[in-house]
């Protein structure tokens, strides 16, 4: 039988026979990147091995989120820092906490066992929990031995300084302390009102429940610088340019102190009343209002007033005004506590912290 062939293809008998066989595994490169993994990896350790207190030994298989580890390590956020938005993320936000801030002249002509009366009356109040101490060099003593409570004192010369700061103990703990000098005083040959230096104490608390950190600024401004015939006006005298130079530098002091809350105490003598009618150049209103608020600027003066000699309010409790003005510090209340040995009545005001 003869087969036909068609016109234009080659016959078939023409074409070599050849028995193919297909390769059924993976492909070549990938076995040969295989091979190459496998020589390498034993030189290179780009993953470390895991912490210990994550268990391994119950990892079997292959997905990447079977490995991940179960033990998460909480962010701490630093006391001057929380709160700050970074990055597009949200700030963390706190319950508010409260505390009272206290500002008292103990005055020293008086006995240490009157003075201890006059410092466990004021801190075993409800509500009390930082107190700027005044004209307390001769009290030392007593102020360390308050049940419940830690107290900061600075040196002066050979002597203690009359600033002290105390704090509840079970609401804060000490961070940092300093004091410096911020006006030369005044002798007996130099003026009528002779003074010491004056000093300013500052005192970082760190808050225990927030974590967050409180700066406590304290002051003595000189005797003998309102003229009490004229309410709100300087005297002529060297004490009232000294107290102008020390507010000039209390508030250069503030602004340089760390915390998220700054507060601040002291004796001003200086009637806060007659202050916010006459605004005088250099008085406590002009100078420290720009950085700070004081209670009676927020509240009012319908309270007694604090050296009850006069019927003037010359003791204070300021907050910083930059917290204040964006929710982080509040004013809630004002008091005026009386019944003490001193010639001051205390000045307590409550705050709203967050």
């Amino acid at each position: 039988m003869v087969r036909r062939v068609r016109p234009g293809r080659r016959h078939d008998r023409e074409r070599p026979l050849r028995r193919t066989h297909r390769w059924a595994g993976p492909p070549p490169l990938l076995l040969v990147a295989t091979v190459a993994a496998l020589l390498v990896t034993p030189f290179v350790d780009d993953d470390p091995a895991p912490p210990a207190q994550i268990s391994t030994a119950a990892v079997t298989t292959t997905s990447p989120r079977s490995v991940e580890p179960h033990t998460v390590r909480p962010q701490r956020i630093a006391g001057s820092q929380g709160g700050q938005a970074s990055r597009g993320v949200a700030p963390v936000r706190l319950k508010p906490a409260y505390v009272g801030v206290a500002s008292f002249n103990m005055f020293r002509k008086l006995s240490a066992a009157h003075a201890r009366q006059d410092a466990l009356r004021l801190t075993r109040r409800a509500g009390v929990d930082v107190v700027g101490w005044q004209e307390a060099d001769r009290f030392t003593g007593v102020l360390h031995h308050l049940p419940g409570w830690q107290t900061r004192t600075f040196p002066f010369g050979r002597k203690s300084s009359e600033l002290a700061v105390s704090w509840r103990a079970s609401e804060f703990q000490l961070v940092s302390a300093r004091q410096r000098q911020v006006a030369r005083g005044v002798g007996y040959r130099e003026g009528r009102y002779p003074f010491g230096n004056r000093m300013v104490a500052t005192v970082t608390l760190r808050h225990r429940d927030t974590d967050r950190l409180l700066t406590v600024v304290n002051a003595h401004l000189p005797q003998k610088i309102e003229d009490l015939s004229r309410p709100g006006r300087w005297t002529p005298t060297i004490n009232a340019y000294r107290a102008r130079n020390q507010l000039d530098r209390i508030a250069g002091i503030w602004r340089t102190v760390p915390g998220r809350w700054v507060v601040g105490t002291g004796d001003f003598n200086f009637d806060a009343r007659a202050d916010a009618a006459h605004r005088p150049v250099g008085g406590p209103r002009r100078v420290l209002g720009p950085t700070a608020v004081s209670s009676y600027m927020e509240l009012g003066m319908k309270v007694a007033p604090t050296f009850p000699e006069n019927g003037r309010n010359i003791d204070y409790v300021w907050a910083d005004r930059k917290a204040y003005a964006d929710g982080r510090m509040s004013f809630v209340g004002q008091w005026v506590v009386g019944g003490f040995n001193s010639d001051h009545n205390a000045l307590l005001a409550r705050l709203r912290l967050s």
